[in-house]
């Protein structure tokens, strides 16, 4: 038997660090959790965790309390700017996703870990890592350190522990693109079509487009993605008055159907992030130290698989590390070799997305858009989304159906 970690040193705890830290207890490994900022339950945003997503939290037990406090969620829908249905995507046969509050899935990791007896602590500015034989040692900014066997950061696109291993790659591709949104009142008026309720919907016009879907029982979201061409735009749309955000989305989307205008004018909390993502790094371990989820693949919202994605490596690297038979360093590097390919394509797919959202199309480009390449491209859509949500996540897992 090969040396046996005993304690691990996860550095983030957002998504990705708290539930590698539940999967590594799991594995009769001591976690402990050092997160950069102060507890806050004020975590703003939501996303939709997909179903392979949504699988990783049922192992843990998490899934159906998630469900309870965000909004089941199946298909998704296309409709062009006239409110015209063009195409729907049927990804529910792979498994429910649920659109929630990134504040939401916080507290229920953090409520996981704490009922679970894990270790996590606040304030814990990550300053430099050192590696001496067997051991890992993370220095904090105020001025504690913390010794274990192995390391992993899970601290997100901007992840200081990249920036220890991978000094030249510390800073995340700048896409140009701003992540614009909000959530609206709860007295909105819904969309004329009640099936807009069960799935996400996008609405593309002659250029860009905008996303809606319900995130709870009774609130509305909707996004978009604006592209910021220099430095002096992306901060305007960042720190601009939200009245005038409101105004600039308003004309953006002048003309477009119901219920894109009424969306924007009933936004109540608004919603603004630069998005960075990371294509691809040499590696993603410097000895026994290991990135994951969005340090070591951050893409942009655009590919809808960030936090699933961060969640499916937490549950690969808890089942490796039960290994004991294995040396962490190996353990690491066969993480890495079965995670690298699916989480670069992804990575891809979300930059291509974003980009394909800002091109123009004329009257004859939107006609075939919507009457000939639509129901074409829903099929490859629904086709290649159902393989990325039922693909095993563990080697010698089936494939998931529903």
């Amino acid at each position: 038997m090969s040396d046996t970690p005993r304690r691990a040193l996860v550095i983030g705890g957002g998504i990705a660090g708290p539930a590698t830290a539940l999967f590594l207890a799991r594995a009769g490994i001591e976690p402990v959790v050092l997160e950069a900022y102060p507890r806050t339950e004020d975590v703003g945003g939501g996303f939709q965790i997909a179903p392979n997503g949504l699988r990783v939290l049922a192992e843990l037990g998490l899934a159906e309390t998630l469900l309870a406090q965000g909004h089941r969620c199946a298909d998704m829908a296309f409709r062009n700017h006239h409110g015209r249905l063009i195409g729907v995507v049927r990804t529910g046969r792979s498994g429910f996703a649920v659109n929630v509050l990134r504040a939401i899935v916080h507290r229920v990791l953090r409520d996981e870990t704490s009922r679970r007896g894990i270790d996590v602590r606040y304030e814990k500015r990550l300053t430099g890592i050192t590696q001496a034989g067997k051991e890992v040692v993370a220095t904090f900014e105020d001025g504690t350190t913390e010794v274990g066997d192995f390391l992993v950061g899970a601290d997100g696109v901007h992840s200081r522990v990249r920036a220890c291993i991978l000094p030249e790659h510390a800073t995340p591709r700048d896409t140009s693109m701003v992540s614009l949104g909000g959530f609206c009142a709860e007295g909105v008026t819904p969309p004329a079509d009640a099936d807009d309720a069960e799935r996400l919907t996008f609405v593309v016009g002659p250029r860009y487009q905008l996303g809606y879907s319900k995130m709870s029982a009774t609130q509305w979201g909707w996004w978009c993605h604006a592209h910021a061409a220099d430095a002096d735009e992306r901060a305007a749309l960042m720190t601009m008055p939200f009245h005038a955000l409101r105004d600039r989305m308003l004309e953006r989307y002048r003309g477009w159907s119901a219920p894109v205008q009424d969306f924007i004018g009933a936004t109540e909390a608004w919603l603004r992030t630069p998005i960075h993502d990371i294509p691809s790094l040499p590696t993603w371990r410097r000895g026994r130290v290991m990135l994951l989820g969005d340090a070591a693949h951050a893409m942009s919202p655009a590919g809808g698989q960030g936090a699933s994605l961060a969640l499916e490596d937490a549950m690969l690297f808890g089942r490796l590390a039960s290994d004991r038979t294995t040396a962490i360093e190996d353990v690491m590097a066969r993480f890495e070799s079965l995670r690298r390919r699916r989480a670069e394509k992804m990575v891809a797919q979300g930059f291509e997305n974003d980009r394909r959202s800002l091109k123009e199309l004329g009257p004859v480009g939107m006609w075939m858009r919507d009457r000939v390449m639509m129901p074409v491209f829903a099929s490859f859509i629904e086709k290649a989304l159902n393989a990325v949500y039922t693909a095993p996540i563990v080697e010698g897992e089936a494939r998931y159906t529903r």
